[in-house]
């Protein structure tokens, strides 16, 4: 009698690309401070134009006006990312250590950020101190994040699409919903935009940029 051969049949998902979403009640605490500084600030300075259509983009120094919830929240962004990092190759003598730009932003309703991407960084961190919609749970201002190989999935034919790594068809932008006191990590090589929120209040977020710099370990003490 014969029997039916041995089959394998086996798919890898390669080449994941990291999203870090962290909320704690340290985190949380952070808010109201943050926001404070935020909004004074946003009262003395007219901002910056960079991704943001409409809205207030703060000047990139925030370490130096924001108090010391500022500090506290570069250091949990700093050890988020750490904590998801594999060192293949650094000697005895040296730590990691960062550069950080952080700024704030503020968006009214209607208020986007195009797609971009932040260039000469490592690691990227948003953090959400108000979603904009009183208090509530956000319904809209998502964080759009794009597949770097696009447009090249949908080039041959857009409807046919290789299974991710959920058994689903591969899609090139996934929008993420925050929520206040969230904060999101991601490579800074991946593209983003902010969707548009309804909502009657400002949404506030922070967003980090940190670029890495080994430092001696020396130094460090």
């Amino acid at each position: 009698m014969s029997s039916e051969p041995d089959r394998s049949l086996e798919a890898v998902s390669l080449f994941s690309t990291p999203l870090i979403r962290a909320r704690h009640p340290e985190l949380t605490r952070l808010i109201q401070p943050l926001k404070k500084s935020i909004l004074q600030r946003k009262d003395a300075h007219p901002g910056m134009k960079r991704s943001n259509q409409g809205g207030w983009h703060s000047d990139n120094g925030m370490q130096d006006w924001g108090g010391e919830a500022t500090t506290r929240l570069i250091m949990i962004a700093a050890d988020t990312v750490e904590r998801h990092l594999s060192v293949t190759d650094m000697p005895d003598h040296l730590r990691m250590g960062w550069n950080v730009d952080i700024w704030a932003n503020v968006n009214t309703a209607g208020d986007v950020n195009a797609q971009h991407c932040h260039p000469g960084a490592f690691a990227s961190a948003v953090f959400y101190v108000d979603m904009g919609n009183d208090g509530a749970p956000a319904r809209d201002g998502h964080l759009v994040l794009e597949d770097p190989r696009y447009p090249m999935a949908h080039m041959q034919h857009p409807s046919v699409l290789w299974h991710g790594a959920d058994g689903k068809g591969t899609a090139s932008q996934v929008p993420v919903l925050p929520q206040t006191g969230e904060l999101i990590v991601f490579p800074s090589w991946l593209r983003h935009s902010v969707r548009p929120h309804t909502g009657r209040g400002e949404r506030i977020s922070i967003a980090i940029n940190l670029s890495l710099q080994w430092q001696m370990k020396e130094a460090m003490t």
